[in-house]
């Protein structure tokens, strides 16, 4: 069967694997669960679903529409549940160890770690939310300051943008240094061992940043402060983190000097897609879109009612230097079944690219 690429060429596939934002999922009412079920098999649809996803479903205070819609998400046909994005992005990051720096590999990974990380990511949170999500549901109320920090950081990046009139060019070539984030800004020299605040991608500062607060800085303390700290728990059953640590100049090194997108294009989206966000308004939903957008490039097509998504994800993909799903804009009109706003919408894209 001929379908629709990731990059809007043709091809035979099997079925396309298509991702449904929140909001899709969120609207679905008893008479579009059905009809979507009719949908997935007539268009031979593959539907990703996302623990993100799910613990997004799991803040709805509605028991009963919780409830509903978490059915839907989990036990439809043609489900595919992907593995958590720390898991996606954590593979990405081994990897890049491995080619730049074998010697910092356990000679003997820890399989059962990860095979017992991942059941619990694609099996039990599964069940455990089927069964009853109200435990989940209070852990998601208890996760708001976190995001509300992230937003916060991208208002503030907001308000400097505007304030500096920055441009924004091409992604891959953003560069900066530690005297453009001037006094009382937060530059990342100090988080950076070994980085001389020479000019350097900000990608590559941001990603070098985060993988050694996480690894190094809260990885180790978190057993008494209570951190998060799921970085370390997805690397650690594959790399000596003592030999990481202890080599903090050569870890950063191999983010400023030797790491290549291509190493890390899920790290390098979610990174692009926050930086874009500071253009537009900053919503609450800015932290969870960033997190979805990880798994765009595993799929065919993204369909979502936030033109504001779409807009983000098309600047983005002017600049990415990988192929991720094409971006499906459905109707937002909740007063309209949500199985036909789904079903235009694809038929709309279906035409423009000629199928």
């Amino acid at each position: 069967m001929t379908q629709i690429g990731s990059s809007g060429e043709l091809k035979d596939t099997q079925g396309v694997r298509v991702l449904l934002d929140t909001n899709l999922w969120s609207s679905l009412d008893d008479g579009s669960l059905p009809r979507l079920e009719t949908l997935v098999r007539e268009l031979d649809l593959q539907v990703q679903v996302l623990p993100s996803t799910l613990l997004e479903i799991v803040e709805i205070p509605h028991e009963d529409v919780r409830k509903r819609i978490v059915s839907g998400l989990a036990k439809g046909s043609r489900r595919t549940r992907v593995r958590t994005e720390a898991d996606l992005f954590a593979e990405e990051v081994v990897a890049l160890i491995s080619r730049t720096r074998p010697e910092w590999l356990l000679q003997i990974p820890n399989h059962a770690r990860v095979a017992s990380l991942r059941t619990f990511w694609l099996k039990k949170v599964w069940r455990q939310a089927l069964k009853d999500s109200s435990a989940m549901h209070e852990y998601q109320r208890g996760q708001l300051p976190m995001r509300k920090q992230v937003v916060q950081r991208q208002k503030h990046n907001r308000t400097e943008l505007l304030r500096t009139k920055f441009k924004l060019d091409d992604l891959t070539q953003l560069a900066g240094q530690d005297e453009d984030f001037g006094p009382g800004k937060a530059s990342p020299r100090g988080d950076l061992p070994g980085w001389d605040g020479s000019r350097r991608d900000l990608w590559r500062l941001n990603l070098a940043q985060l993988a050694w607060h996480q690894l190094a800085v809260v990885g180790p303390r978190a057993g008494i402060t209570g951190e998060d700290r799921t970085m370390t728990d997805w690397i650690e059953p594959w790399v000596d983190l003592g030999k990481l640590r202890s080599n903090p100049k050569s870890f950063v090194q191999m983010w400023l000097e030797e790491a290549h997108i291509a190493d890390v294009p899920r790290n390098w989206l979610n990174w692009a897609v926050d930086v874009v966000q500071w253009t537009g308004r900053v919503g609450s939903g800015n932290p969870a879109d960033a997190q979805h957008s990880s798994y765009l490039i595993d799929c065919d097509l993204f369909l979502t009612a936030d033109s504001r998504f779409v807009d983000i994800l098309e600047r983005v993909r002017a600049d990415a230097p990988f192929p991720f799903a094409a971006t499906v804009l459905v109707d937002g009109d909740r007063a309209k079944s949500t199985a036909d706003r789904i079903e235009h919408a694809l038929s709309i894209n279906a035409q423009e690219n000629g199928i």
